[in-house]
C-alpha cells in the first residue's frame, strides 16, 4: 500500500466519520428547534385569525394542520435528540484521530505508513463500535452544509477531489431546479395558467 493510497483511504474514512458525525447533528438540530418554531408559527397565526379575517381562510387552516401532524410525527425523534448529540460527538472524536493519522503519514518513512494503515483499522473498529442512529427527513441536506461550511474540512476535498456535485445534495439540486422551471412557467405568458395574463388583464 503506497503513501498516496494511504492518504486517500484515511480521507475518505474521515469523509464517512465527518458526515455521518455531521448527519446526527443535523437530525438533533432539527428535533431541537423544529418543534419550537412549529408552536411559534402556529401560535402566530392562530393570533393573526383573531384580528384579522383574512387568515381565517381553509386553506391556511390546513396548512397548519399538516404543519401539526409533522410536530406530532417528530415527536418520538425529538425524545432521542440526547443520543443524536452524544453519537455525533462520538463520531467527531474519531474524526479528529483520523486527521491526525492523515497528518502523521509520512512519504520517506514506510514506518510511518505501516503505522497509519493500522491506526486506520483500529478506528475502523471504534466506528464499527458507535450505535448510530437513523438520521431525520432533510438532515442530510443541513449535514452537507455543516461538513462544508461549518468544518474545515478544505484538506479532506483536496485529497479526494470533492466538487460541487459532491458538495450538494442531489435532492437539493432537484429541488432547487423544480421550483425554478415551475416558477419560470408562472411567469411565461405563453403558459395558459401564468399569473401574467392576470397582470395583463
Amino acid at each position: 500500500m503506497t503513501e498516496q493510497t494511504i492518504k486517500k483511504q484515511v480521507a475518505r474514512e474521515d469523509y464517512n466519520e465527518l458526515y455521518s458525525a455531521k448527519l446526527h447533528f443535523a437530525s438533533f438540530d432539527i428535533c431541537e428547534k423544529l418543534p419550537t418554531i412549529i408552536s411559534v408559527i402556529s401560535l402566530s397565526f392562530g393570533v393573526l385569525g383573531l384580528a384579522f379575517a383574512e387568515f381565517n381562510s381553509k386553506a391556511l387552516a390546513a396548512l397548519l394542520l399538516i404543519i401539526g401532524i409533522i410536530g406530532i410525527i417528530l415527536k418520538p425523534r425529538e425524545l432521542q435528540k440526547e443520543q443524536y448529540e452524544a453519537t455525533g460527538i462520538s463520531l467527531t472524536d474519531i474524526s479528529k484521530k483520523l486527521e491526525h493519522i492523515y497528518c502523521e503519514v509520512d512519504i520517506q518513512d514506510t514506518n510511518s505508513v505501516a503505522k497509519a494503515r493500522a491506526d486506520l483499522a483500529q478506528v475502523q473498529a471504534e466506528h464499527r463500535a458507535v450505535d448510530t442512529m437513523p438520521p431525520v427527513l432533510l438532515s442530510s441536506w443541513h449535514a452537507h452544509y455543516k461538513v462544508f461550511s461549518e468544518h474545515n474540512s478544505d484538506w479532506m476535498s483536496t485529497e479526494l477531489d470533492l466538487g460541487f456535485n459532491d458538495k450538494v445534495p442531489l435532492s437539493l439540486r432537484a429541488v432547487v431546479i423544480g421550483a425554478i422551471v415551475v416558477a419560470l412557467l408562472w411567469l411565461n405568458p405563453f403558459c395558459i395558467t401564468s399569473k401574467t395574463w392576470a397582470w395583463v388583464s
